[in-house]
């Protein structure tokens, strides 16, 4: 309807110049320059120079009446994008690394050096509203559970990119979920690095129960169970890995609150393990359980654990968390000596999430050779088991979503004999 008004419009106002366009000699004062002069030349006549500017003016007096377009806004242009887009949160990071290595006997003069890189980039997908699916890339040999780091050498040879997770996730309400696939089970299971590298990813699945909570302070009481596949065998039994954990959370006023827990894990037939480590098919950390003449674990693996958890937040530039870990495995058999205790220890002062922010952080690290089952330990303290480690940190936060880590670890052996070695890394971390 607007279009044809302003069609009759035009055709209104064109009409009228051409009727009232005849005009006498002073009419030509009222003409455009251009028209003016046109008329003078005799190129056009009077007559046809009002009509034509009758014709412009209607023209400008139609553009001026039209609404002007707005620019859209980001949250309209967002509305604009197809839907399933929302469903996708990419995420990942890149960490570039320089380390050190000093161990009298073991380099040429006693000193190692490299540098290294750590990718990780995937996303995670919203199915409906209790269920999603993950997936996440990593560099690093495929063949090497406890590390996605490549070393910047092999005369610029490309570099590995391998299947780190994927997974799916249930959960339909607050008092269930369950996790299937190959994922990171610390989002889901309170562990330290010891007992399991920052870069392992099991595969499986985890179950978790919210079996209570409350307003007071008690805050929560929950139970993680979880079945963990390690190699299949052709013939004869598997090795798997079976385990549970029941923690609970608590305020104690303030900003003080405490997470205690206890958990049980059992491994099954973890020779098949060892032999895969043994043979070189399976690469990261070296064997130093106990084994017999014949390569033989000698102890089975029925590791308990107990942990307590303590963070004050009262200082937002200088926050507190302080972890403790007990273990006891039920099943070593000692040969002379003890070996089936470990300790983990860390206390952490200030965080490093913005810019110019520091964090200080030192970290004690103890097993004896049969304590911890050795192949999924921290890697960087060069001891499956078998270890009493120190470890410093210094993390200084930077621009946007980056941070400096300075990291120093001097680790000795409890039981077997090997020289004390020293590792330092120096790391710039970006997570987008």
């Amino acid at each position: 309807m607007k279009t044809s008004q302003e069609f009759l419009q035009l055709i209104f106002i064109l009409t009228a110049g051409a009727i009232f366009g005849i005009a006498g000699p002073g009419a030509t004062e009222e003409l455009d320059p251009l028209l003016r002069l046109l008329v003078a030349k005799g190129v056009i006549t009077q007559q046809e120079a009002t009509s034509l500017q009758a014709e412009s003016e209607a023209l400008e007096q139609i553009e001026a009446s039209a609404p002007v377009a707005d620019e859209p806004s980001p949250q309209t242009v967002a509305k604009s994008c197809p839907s399933w887009i929302d469903r996708f949160d990419a995420k990942g990071d890149i960490r570039l690394r320089y380390e050190g290595f000093s161990q009298d006997g073991s380099y040429d003069d006693d000193r190692r050096d490299r540098f290294r890189i750590r990718l990780r980039a995937g996303f995670e997908a919203t199915v409906t509203d209790w269920m999603k699916v993950g997936l996440e890339m990593r560099n690093g040999d495929p063949s090497d559970p406890v590390s996605n780091n490549t070393s910047f050498d092999g005369g610029f040879q490309f570099k590995e990119f391998n299947l780190g997770q994927g997974f799916l996730e249930i959960r339909p309400n607050k008092r269930f979920g369950l996790i299937a696939g190959k994922f990171d089970a610390k989002k889901w299971w309170t562990v330290s690095d010891f007992q399991w590298d920052d870069d392992v990813t099991v595969e499986g699945l985890m179950t978790n129960f919210g079996l209570a909570s409350g307003d007071g302070v008690f805050k929560s009481l929950d139970l993680v169970a979880y079945a963990f596949l390690l190699e299949e065998q052709k013939s004869g039994s598997d090795a798997n890995l079976y385990g549970g954990q029941l923690r609970s959370a608590f305020r104690l006023g303030g900003d003080n609150s405490l997470k205690i827990g206890t958990g049980f894990d059992v491994w099954k037939n973890p020779q098949h393990v060892v032999d895969l480590t043994a043979s070189g098919a399976l690469k990261g950390n070296k064997i130093t359980n106990l084994l017999d003449s014949d390569g033989q674990l000698i102890s089975d693996f029925e590791i308990l654990n107990l942990f307590a958890e303590y963070k004050n937040t009262s200082n937002k530039r200088w926050p507190l968390k302080f972890t403790l870990f007990y273990y006891r495995n039920l099943g070593a058999e000692g040969i002379g000596a003890d070996n089936d205790t470990g300790y983990f220890g860390r206390i952490q002062v200030g965080d490093y999430k913005k810019r110019g922010q520091l964090a200080l952080r030192y970290s004690f690290y103890y097993s004896e050779p049969d304590a911890l089952f050795y192949v999924f330990t921290n890697s960087d303290t060069s001891r499956g088991s078998d270890g009493e480690s120190h470890r410093f940190d210094l993390r200084l936060g930077f621009i946007a979503k980056t941070y400096f880590n300075f990291t120093w670890y001097n680790t000795k052996p409890v039981y077997q004999e090997d020289e004390t070695i020293n590792r330092w890394q120096l790391d710039y971390i970006v997570k987008f």
